[in-house]
């Protein structure tokens, strides 16, 4: 029996994703839960399984396709029901899903300034949220997508109509030189969307301050050198993670979200510290959870998992959830200052720059000291000035003398 299995709703909001890699084969045999295909949604990239053992009839769409949830993935057969075949190819469904090999996939383009069917418009939030950008009144506008639904490429054939121009290009030349275009969609896109959230919604206030890290320095080169040490690539990270918690307990209120709506702070009981990370897609922050609990050479290990897995498109949505402070850090690219852009609907976030020897004066003598500075963005509607610079101090206080920092808690 044929069984069209659909793009499913994964949670968090998600509306749709590019097809990034195709894991099977048409004609290809799978078992249930086997991997199918790889999803690029607004968060991260993730392995669609299969929901039952059989054969692989049809694969709908290319590597690059975006996919709405609850559009058709793939067309799945048991074995060996060669009648149960036919009657699917020979179904109005599949001829549709089904095209001549090496034939073009036309589009037509969307009706524009008729009245839409009735019912409610179909189009995603990121649809309608492009489709403002845009300056196109989806309420005349009858979509190409299944029942109607006003996809990303109905907006994109209207504006080109609009403007009388040629068809999109990968690449184009203007009277200044040849030009790329790159889409700007999935986590970039998504996190760009985010950050301007940010920017928009939170009062942005920054604090900075200089910390004298040679004893930070010291202990690191200390735990490395331990049998535990040289089994893991431990960085600074971890250091900072235990201090920020000690410092969070110390000032709840960087611990917090602010809930606009209901008009109360949510103080969070929990310490789970996003680690900004860059990766060939764009920046996504993976969520260390408990932090508390754990020790420097545990969360070495689960950051070191979390970094590989975002570079190389693998992290799950749940390691992507429910952060309540972030850190970002460039590592030796840190700089000497940068102004870091909260996490919303975090309150505060934690910029760390490179260290560096520097002359500076102790006990009235000219001595050369590892120093970094580090920069803490606050949302100045929960976290004043002057909280902020207790909570900086106090993280410096820590991380100066940083012995304390090797037990769990």
């Amino acid at each position: 029996m044929a069984f069209e299995f659909k793009f499913p709703d994964i949670g968090e909001g998600i509306v749709e994703g590019e097809i990034v890699r195709w894991l099977v084969q048409e004609g290809e045999s799978i078992e249930e839960d086997q991997p199918i295909v790889e999803v690029l949604t607004d968060k991260a990239t993730v392995e669609i399984p299969s929901p039952l053992k059989g054969k692989i009839a049809k694969r709908i769409g290319e590597e690059g396709d975006l996919i709405e949830v609850g559009a058709t993935l793939v067309v799945i057969e048991k074995e060996g029901d060669e009648e149960e075949k036919a009657a699917v190819e020979g179904s109005p469904q599949a001829q549709v899903a089904k095209p001549q090999a090496g034939a073009p996939r036309a589009r037509t383009a969307p009706q524009h300034g008729s009245p839409p069917a009735q019912g409610p418009l179909l189009a995603t939030p990121a649809v309608r949220g492009l489709a403002r950008q845009m300056g196109i009144d989806l309420s005349g506008v009858r979509g190409s997508g299944r029942g109607g639904r006003v996809t990303r490429e109905d907006l994109e054939l209207l504006k080109g109509a609009a403007a009388e121009t040629k068809p999109t290009r990968a690449k184009d030349v203007t009277s200044a030189g040849e030009v790329e275009s790159i889409p700007y969609r999935g986590v970039r896109k998504k996190m760009g969307e985010h950050l301007v959230i940010s920017r928009k919604t939170a009062a942005h206030f920054t604090y900075v301050e200089e910390l004298d890290a040679t004893e930070l320095v010291r202990l690191r080169k200390q735990v490395l050198q331990s049998s535990q040490g040289q089994k893991v690539r431990l960085t600074y990270l971890p250091f900072f993670m235990k201090a920020a918690v000690r410092g969070l307990r110390e000032y709840p209120l960087l611990n917090s979200s602010l809930d606009d709506e209901q008009e109360v702070i949510q103080l969070k009981k929990y310490y789970n510290i996003g680690i900004a990370t860059n990766t060939p897609n764009g920046l996504i922050v993976p969520v260390v959870r408990e932090v508390e609990k754990k020790d420097l050479l545990q969360l070495a290990q689960e950051i070191a998992q979390l970094s590989k897995a975002a570079v190389e498109g693998k992290t799950r949505l749940e390691d992507l959830k429910e952060g309540t402070f972030t850190i970002t850090s460039l590592g030796a690219l840190g700089g000497v200052l940068a102004i870091p852009i909260i996490n919303y609907p975090e309150v505060a976030i934690l910029a760390l720059h490179k260290i560096s020897e520097k002359p500076v004066v102790r006990d009235g003598q000219i001595v050369v000291r590892e120093i970094m500075n580090l920069s803490l963005s606050s949302d100045h509607r929960v976290v004043d000035g002057t909280l902020a610079a207790q909570f900086l101090h106090h993280l410096i206080s820590l991380l100066e003398d940083p012995e304390c920092l090797l037990e769990k808690s």
